[in-house]
């Protein structure tokens, strides 16, 4: 059986492949709700799957970790609300922290859905969803997929 060395990693006597590691991987975080696209939800995965693959693409594929990145992850203020978890997002380096809008603008009147019970909450907030991810993805699709051009 391989035993941990001093840094806890774990690896196989025979190849030095590295098998395990006592802690999460320093590394890990850069799998973290890895983008998909502009404003679109980012593949979240498993904290175990980001710790596997880091392992796998750090420790034994001997990758060198991100020198000069052009983005930073930075908390996703609305995930608790729409995943139940702290996500991140992913900007530009230069991209400041966002500023809380001032709320001088109109409201804007939208249905009552003071009677909804739980259940249409949540099929409501999945509907949401979906048409936010529907819009960027037509956002950034093909002029010809969004009806424009000469096609």
């Amino acid at each position: 059986m391989p035993k941990a060395d001093k840094e806890g990693v774990v690896r196989d006597r025979r190849t030095g492949i590295v098998l395990s590691r006592k802690n999460r991987h320093p590394l890990a975080d850069v799998f973290k709700d890895a983008p998909m696209g502009e404003g679109l939800p980012g593949m979240h995965m498993d904290p175990m799957a980001e710790h596997l693959l880091a392992i796998h693409v750090f420790d034994n594929l001997r990758c060198s970790p991100p020198q000069d990145p052009l983005y930073r992850a930075a908390p996703d203020p609305e995930s608790l609300n729409a995943t139940g978890t702290d996500r991140v997002i992913y900007v530009p380096v230069g991209t400041p922290d966002p500023v809380a809008d001032g709320d001088d603008s109109e409201p804007i009147l939208v249905a009552d859905i003071s009677g909804y019970d739980a259940d249409q909450m949540a099929a409501m907030r999945i509907q949401m969803q979906q048409k936010e991810i529907a819009d960027k993805m037509l956002e950034q699709a093909d002029p010809h997929v969004r009806g424009e051009g000469d096609f």
